[in-house]
C-alpha cells in the first residue's frame, strides 16, 4: 500500500527540481498578506516575463533545492514563501516583481539565484533598474553604427568636393 501523503511529496520535489534544473533565474518572496485577487494579478504580470509562480512548503523547496546542488538560500526560507522560476530575462523578471512590490507592500523580494550566485534582495532591485536585453543590443547596434556612419559621411564629403574641384577644373579648360 502506498502511501498518499509520501507519494504526493515525492511527487512535488521531483515537479520543484525539474523546474529549478530549467529556469535560468529563481526568486524567493514572502507573499504573506497578498490577497487571491493580488496572487493572481503577481501570476499574470509574470507571465507576460516568461517567469512563473509556484507556492510549496518550505521542507519541500528546501529538499529539491539540495537535491539540485543549489546552496546559500535556506536563509530566505522564513515563513510562507514562494517561488519564481524565470526561463528567460532575469532583468524583466525583475522588474515585473519591483513595479509589483511597489503597488502592493505585502509583497517581499527576500533573494534568488542567477548565475551560480546567491541574490539579496538589493541585487534583484539593482538588475530591475537594468534596461532590457532588446534596450542594450539597439545601444550596442547604435554604438557600433556610429563610427561606420562618421566615417561614410567623412568620405562622402570628400567625394564631394573632389567632384566640385574636378567640375571647377572642367569649367576652366
Amino acid at each position: 500500500m502506498i502511501k498518499t501523503g509520501s507519494f504526493f511529496r515525492k511527487t512535488v520535489i521531483e515537479g520543484l527540481r525539474k523546474d529549478i534544473g530549467k529556469s535560468e533565474s529563481l526568486f524567493v518572496v514572502q507573499y504573506s498578506g497578498l490577497s487571491s485577487v493580488q496572487m493572481t494579478a503577481l501570476r499574470i504580470c509574470l507571465k507576460n516575463t516568461k517567469s512563473r509562480l509556484l507556492v510549496a512548503k518550505n521542507a519541500l523547496i528546501r529538499r529539491a533545492l539540495k537535491d539540485s546542488s543549489i546552496e546559500g538560500l535556506d536563509s530566505f526560507f522564513e515563513g510562507p514563501v514562494a517561488l519564481i522560476f524565470g526561463e528567460k530575462d532575469i532583468a524583466a523578471t525583475s522588474k515585473a516583481l519591483s513595479k509589483f512590490v511597489k503597488e502592493n507592500q505585502s509583497l517581499v523580494v527576500r533573494g534568488g539565484f542567477y548565475n551560480q550566485r546567491i541574490l539579496s534582495s538589493k541585487d534583484i532591485e539593482s538588475i530591475s533598474q537594468l534596461p532590457s536585453k532588446e534596450t542594450l543590443r539597439a545601444q550596442v547596434v547604435g554604438a557600433l553604427q556610429s563610427p561606420l556612419a562618421g566615417l561614410v559621411f567623412t568620405l562622402k564629403g570628400s567625394l564631394n568636393k573632389l567632384v566640385i574641384v574636378l567640375n571647377q577644373i572642367k569649367e576652366k579648360k
